[in-house]
């Protein structure tokens, strides 16, 4: 293999094509579900105003709860159920989707500049460990191809980084963080002025991407450089001097980020959900469980925990024959990585709620830490197994692509899935109804739409006014008004009350859809949970049982009601006998 030195670069090449038809492939497909439809939504009202406004002109944006005290600055008519990085991030795209009034070419312009952070994040990750190799150029060639492929076959981690939400700007951030501590912490590249302005500063990015982040970091960060000034070999005095130091850049965030805090009243909305949804060690301790075995079933927590204990025990085995093992700043990083992910775990389970979205940026950090401990037993298998060095090392490289392709039981359906999708792009609920209305009204802008769920996305796709929503947040207004359709989403019991007095006080037929009435459009989380009970989905759910499709209550001809008139009877009626029988 020496003698191939296009090798290398031809595995990268090949390893980044895959990764990239995996993450960019059908970015259109299918549309937006009602999360990523709040952040265009909010996108259009920092277009239009300069900040998330909740209340526009027709529509309220509001589901972050029963109660809309807790979620909007009164004084402002601000929304702050999160910070808002990713809606004013999220404006290009929504400029350059308003270009054209074809939904999945909207959709993809969403979402584009979101895959192109998370990919960029990627790169930077890879970038960061690789001064590992003391600059030979070969070897961080391999070890870039094999975190490539890696992260190709990491659908959990590829799904959200499709999304045009916060998921992918907080896993650049997070990236960038660790790129920048280890040139500092374990390359010794960096000043100390310029370690504690640049984490000072991404940390305050991370806030105002994902405020809960903050506290992470702070805490993992924080402790890191705490247990690394308590061991370091100097006078008590030095040790105090490294420990200050530490934490200095996490404390000149803290002062940026504190009027943040007042303004978002970060306090108040996390005591109002414990307070809310309750909690306690049980509920830990059932959180913890479910992150486990997501990440052993979809990812490489298997795999990395396997490959660090094969160093540990080679490590062992080197030092009694007076040696070490090579590349011990890759062995650093791959246990720093290690704790880093239990920590972030720990800590993020103390949440009452945990969605994979929570968690997924630790995917890529167990890859990597995969990938280092692979490094390093490729480096010493020549001195570790018995005969030829080839055999070793070949004994090595076959044990631990084994663990890749079998250390997650569900990766070779996920990723058949994935290819799937590609090929037959998946279409949810959202999309049968988007194209529906579409067809049926000329003016989707004039509609009056009730529906319990996906409101924000129905807005986006089709500029209507959209009430009811998941929350009833402007119940007492919406009640005033008659809607021209009616979508009730039966996965959703709250607010179906709501819809059912609009049918019964007006004339409506029914048009059934022949799609499965779903929880969602489609979500990234690859696992059931309670918070998640209908996951990921890669074939759309086509349905022929009138009793479990999507049903849209359209009014009649004629009964015309004061939001606008009724749809044309000649268009309705040719969509409702195409989807099937009223």
């Amino acid at each position: 293999m020496k003698g191939r030195a296009w090798l290398p670069g031809a595995c990268l090449a090949a390893s980044v094509l895959a990764l990239s038809v995996m993450l960019f492939g059908r970015l259109s497909h299918p549309l937006l579900w009602q999360d990523e439809g709040e952040t265009a939504m909010f996108a259009s009202r920092v277009v239009a105003y300069g900040y998330p406004k909740v209340h526009g002109e027709r529509n309220v944006l509001y589901e972050f709860g029963a109660n809309v005290a807790v979620g909007i600055k009164e004084s402002v008519d601000a929304y702050i159920g999160t910070t808002w990085g990713h809606f004013y991030f999220a404006v290009p795209g929504w400029l350059w989707a308003a270009g054209t009034d074809e939904p999945y070419a909207r959709t993809l312009r969403m979402r584009l500049p979101f895959a192109a952070a998370g990919a960029l994040g990627l790169a930077v990750l890879v970038a960061g460990v690789l001064p590992v190799f003391g600059g030979d150029r070969r070897r961080a060639l391999w070890l870039a191809a094999a975190f490539a492929a890696l992260a190709s076959v990491s659908v959990s981690l590829l799904l959200h980084l499709r999304e045009a939400r916060y998921y992918p700007l907080l896993w650049l951030l997070t990236a960038a963080i660790l790129a920048v501590h280890w040139r500092y912490a374990v390359f010794g590249r960096s000043r100390t002025g310029a370690w504690v302005l640049s984490i000072a500063a991404l940390l305050v990015l991370v806030f105002n991407v994902f405020f809960q982040a903050w506290f992470l970091f702070a805490a993992l960060l924080g402790g890191e450089r705490l247990l690394h000034a308590l061991r370091a070999p100097a006078p008590a005095g030095g040790r105090w001097r490294l420990a200050g130091v530490g934490v200095l850049p996490i404390a000149v965030s803290a002062v940026a980020v504190a009027p943040l805090v007042v303004f978002f009243e970060t306090v108040q909305i996390a005591a109002s959900f414990r307070e809310d949804l309750g909690f306690g060690v049980r509920q830990v301790a059932a959180n913890l469980g479910e992150v486990a075995l997501h990440f052993a079933r979809h990812e490489f927590l298997v795999a990395a925990l396997a490959a660090r204990a094969a160093v540990l025990v080679a490590g062992r085995a080197a030092r009694r024959r007076g040696e070490a093992l090579p590349l011990p700043e890759a062995r650093r990083i791959s246990a720093f990585l290690l704790a880093f992910s239990a920590g972030w775990a720990v800590l993020s389970c103390a949440n009452p709620l945990v969605y994979e979205r929570y968690f997924v940026i630790l995917s890529p950090l167990l890859a990597l830490s995969f990938a280092l401990d692979g490094a390093v037993l490729l480096e010493a298998a020549p001195r570790l197994g018995p005969g030829a060095p080839r055999r070793a090392w070949g004994t090595v490289l076959a044990a631990l692509v084994a663990l890749a392709v079998l250390g997650a039981p569900a990766r070779p359906a996920d990723v058949r899935g994935r290819i799937e999708e590609l090929v037959s792009p998946y279409r949810g609920p959202l999309d049968f109804a988007v194209e529906y209305l579409r067809a049926a009204y000329p003016e989707p802008e004039r509609l009056v739409i009730a529906t319990n769920y996906a409101n924000h996305s129905l807005m986006y796709y089709l500029g209507s006014h959209v009430i009811v929503g998941l929350n009833l947040s402007n119940i007492r207004r919406d009640r005033e008004l008659s809607p021209d359709v009616v979508i009730p989403r039966r996965r959703w019991p709250r607010g179906l009350a709501e819809l059912d007095r609009f049918l019964a006080a007006g004339r409506f037929r029914a048009v059934r859809l022949p799609v499965r009435d779903l929880h969602f459009n489609n979500v990234p989380a690859l696992s059931r949970s309670r918070s998640v009970p209908d996951p990921h989905r890669f074939r759309t759910a086509h349905e022929e049982d009138p009793e479990r499709q999507l049903v849209l209550f359209v009014r009649e001809p004629g009964a015309v009601s004061p939001s606008g008139p009724p749809p044309p009877a000649g268009a309705a009626g040719a969509a409702s006998r195409a989807a099937g029988p009223p």
